[in-house]
């Protein structure tokens, strides 16, 4: 059971007493998550996944990230000024594409914002872009570029390579209350090609919440 179905009043309960445990833990008991690429490989279109999953295609979207769990996604989006300039006090938003209810678009919950999927973008001093990252794994950074009004996308950088994200895919082990991932695909292009590139990441340390 996911902590989403919970009663409120429980949930509730239950966030308090991680909380509560968390603080009293020593500063070295708060492992950062770490990452490591295990394989690219390439394709000539667009790998699902997960059958059945769908894919969103909203206003202004830069990414997206699935898992296992369900079909419910987070879609990271661009936020533009008038004249289609990035915003400078917040370029990139992220919310919840309900697939697994009626797809309706929902806020990330408080937690899910600060110790998961929330994001933070600064300046790039050396150019005119932003460096991003997502709150779980802060040491961790993509760039957010802005190609024309309106236009943006989000970057990585692989074995001196550059690749745009497309999507990313989050396998859980869900044997415990709080899953935790166990891998990550994430699913790219590049410039120049017509093909996309599948990354094959494996993570340790560090646990996930819905």
């Amino acid at each position: 059971m996911s902590l989403y179905r919970l009663p409120t009043f429980l949930m509730f309960g239950m966030l308090l007493l991680m909380l509560a445990f968390l603080v009293s833990l020593p500063a070295k008991a708060f492992a950062k998550p770490s990452i490591k690429l295990i394989s690219t490989s390439a394709s000539t279109t667009l790998p699902k996944a997960k059958t059945g999953f769908p894919h969103p295609n909203d206003p202004n979207q830069l990414f997206f990230v699935q898992r296992t769990s369900n079909a419910n996604t987070i879609v990271y989006a661009a936020q533009f000024d008038a004249n289609g300039e990035l915003n400078k006090r917040r370029p990139v938003i992220a919310y919840w594409r309900r697939y697994a209810e009626q797809g309706q678009t929902m806020p990330l919950r408080w937690y899910e914002r600060v110790f998961g999927f929330g994001v933070r973008a600064r300046r790039n001093p050396k150019g005119d872009g932003y460096f991003v990252s997502f709150n779980a794994m802060r040491n961790h950074t993509v760039e957010l570029r802005q190609s024309g009004p309106f236009e943006a996308s989000l970057w990585t950088r692989y074995n001196n390579r550059d690749f745009e994200l497309v999507y990313g895919y989050l396998d859980l082990d869900e044997k415990s209350l709080l899953p935790k991932v166990d891998r990550l695909r994430l699913y790219t292009t590049t410039k120049g090609t017509r093909g996309y590139f599948t990354h094959l990441i494996a993570v340790s340390g560090g646990e996930y919440q819905e």
